[in-house]
């Protein structure tokens, strides 16, 4: 006679957020949905805009203290993510850990983001790097 053994799949669970409210500013409409709703999934409050004007009023509206922001090097008008993210720190007086996007991989963009003490990611971006670059610099 054989015996049927229950299925014991191991099932390990994702890990979980730590919380804690995340910037995104991106001039892509998709991309901002697109990481809100990742960054919402993971636990996390997030704040989006579309461009450094839209970022300063909702920060002077509604005023957070930010644990990261995740911005994208190439904004409208000229402007840049290293710019957003010395606009959230300023509004915060602390230096949030950041994280810049971009798909221009020439050292200028490493360089400056290393000079403001922020990670750099090159798009496209995948989910498990992004995600540990999150959690780890909210844990900082």
């Amino acid at each position: 006679m054989m015996a049927i053994l229950p299925d014991r799949t191991l099932v390990t669970p994702a890990p979980q957020a730590i919380g804690g409210t995340v910037i995104v500013v991106d001039d892509d409409a998709s991309i901002v949905e697109g990481l809100a709703l990742l960054l919402d999934g993971w636990g996390y409050e997030v704040l989006t805009a579309m461009t450094l004007a839209q970022l300063d009023d909702r920060l002077r509206q509604r005023p957070v203290l930010p644990d990261l922001v995740v911005a994208d090097h190439f904004l409208p008008g000229g402007e840049t993510g290293v710019q957003a993210v010395e606009l959230v720190r300023s509004h915060a007086g602390r230096p949030v850990p950041a994280i810049i996007l971009t798909g221009d991989t020439t050292p200028e963009r490493e360089t400056e983001a290393a000079a403001l003490g922020c990670r750099l990611l090159h798009k496209p971006v995948q989910v498990a790097p992004l995600r540990d670059a999150v959690d780890a610099l909210i844990r900082c």
